[in-house]
């Protein structure tokens, strides 16, 4: 792939610290060509902007023109794309034609958009060891072999897919470093396409292949490995990966479109020549969070004088962090940012994986996932947390204090040809 020119290259060296967990936030916001982003500075230290001029049918690496945007750490950035932590590519769909390969994850995206499905099923590897693949740009050299955490996102201006991806050209177990968490969407007019690409780690991995591994058994079993890793990477919470998902979740929820289009001809005349970033550094250096931090235990939800005890077969958790909230809301796991201050709370960007519920976990899921959403203050009472939203309450404990044990209320019943039956109700704070 051959980059036509250089425009520019940013060193930011910044030096706060970021978080979506704290009263403020530090974040950098690139603005070229009507096209802009913002992102932590956690994520990056430099940003490089060049016009791609893309490659013709039949070459390597068929790629069309494109304005490409390179987020990375230290004084170089790598040499070859798929090692770079961070890409993100604007292409003019009208570019496309004549690339077959490029038109094809062009039109996969569109149907996508057009007739939307259930993307779960794109995290399933049948028998047979194939599967259908979700949309990329740029084509890879290698097979999808891995599709994790897919979900529909609408974002203004802009429609899209993101997930977690891994390729490969063999068969061989994922190490902790190789995984995409990506972005794939078109603009509302469907001029432009946007790819934004992420190098994650997740600590559910190892770091490198053990030398005295067994290949034989791993290749006769490599379905169930593709299909047991897909649901590790679905269940994690954000916090297991690196950089956290919280932190790029919020970069693909700043794209925005606005003033000159961009244009992947370097010659054309252009409305903005030099990135606008803003940088802020006042930061909340709280470590309770406010009396937050930690992991609760949801009791019940709803009116609170009809509260709604949690299903038994279906805990919910909610973890706060420096990286922000999230856990298990009953089926699917769940996360996002939140901010608080003087005891007013509020959560945004939450994104869930799309795992199929049976009922009544799907209505309790439901219905605390639109709580959170629409949550407006907290109180913290020892081991109780208690959040407001307009329609009710949402009532946890601490999951270290739900580990204490309590003692009982025993209800016994006695008959006349049975064995006492035992009815056990565990206490709660009220």
């Amino acid at each position: 792939m051959k980059s036509k020119v250089l425009l520019l290259i940013l060193s930011l060296l910044l030096c706060a610290i970021p978080t979506f967990a704290q009263d403020t936030t530090t974040t950098n916001t690139v603005s070229f060509n009507g096209f802009s982003f913002s992102f932590n500075p956690s994520l990056a230290t430099n940003v490089n902007i060049s016009q791609v001029e893309g490659t013709g049918p039949g070459e390597m690496d068929v790629d069309a023109p494109h304005t490409e945007f390179t987020l990375y750490n230290g004084d170089a950035m790598a040499t070859e794309a798929f090692d770079r932590p961070i890409t993100i590519r604007v292409y003019r769909t009208a570019d496309f034609t004549g690339l077959e390969t490029v038109e094809n994850q062009y039109q996969l995206l569109r149907a996508l958009l057009t007739e939307p499905v259930d993307l779960a099923l794109y995290t399933i590897v049948p028998a047979e060891g194939s599967g259908p693949e979700l949309p990329y740009l740029p084509i890879a050299n290698a097979g999808q072999t891995l599709r994790a955490r897919p979900q529909y996102l609408d974002l203004p201006g802009l429609q899209g897919v993101r997930y977690i991806t891994a390729y490969r050209q063999d068969v061989s177990p994922f190490t902790a470093g190789e995984f995409i968490y990506t972005f794939q969407g078109l603009s509302a007019d469907g001029q432009y396409y946007v790819s934004a690409t992420f190098r994650v780690t997740s600590d559910l991995f190892p770091a490198e292949i053990p030398a005295d591994f067994d290949y034989d058994a791993f290749t006769a079993d490599f379905v169930n490995y593709l299909n047991n890793s897909a649901t590790q990477l679905d269940q994690a919470g954000a916090g297991s990966f690196t950089p956290s998902l919280v932190d790029v979740d919020a970069v693909i929820q700043s794209f925005a479109f606005g003033g000159t289009a961009p244009s992947p001809d370097a010659s054309a005349p252009t409305a903005t020549l030099a990135p606008d970033i803003t940088p802020t550094t006042d930061v909340n250096q709280d470590p309770t969070l406010g009396g937050l931090a930690g992991t609760w235990n949801l009791v019940s939800y709803g009116a609170p004088e009809a509260q709604q005890p949690v299903l038994p077969n279906a805990p919910i958790t909610l973890t706060f962090d420096v990286n922000g909230a999230g856990g298990s809301s009953g089926c699917n796991s769940y996360g996002g940012a939140f901010a608080y201050n003087a005891g007013a709370l509020t959560f945004s960007n939450i994104i869930s994986t799309l795992m199929a519920c049976e009922e009544p976990i799907q209505t309790q899921e439901s219905t605390y996932l639109a709580a959170l959403t629409t949550a407006t203050t907290y109180t913290v009472n020892g081991s109780q947390l208690v959040i407001a939203y307009p329609t009710g309450v949402l009532t946890f404990i601490n999951a270290a204090a739900a580990l204490t044990p309590v003692a009982p209320t025993v209800e016994m019943t006695m008959t006349p040809t049975a064995a006492p039956t035992f009815t056990e109700t565990a206490t709660t704070a009220p």
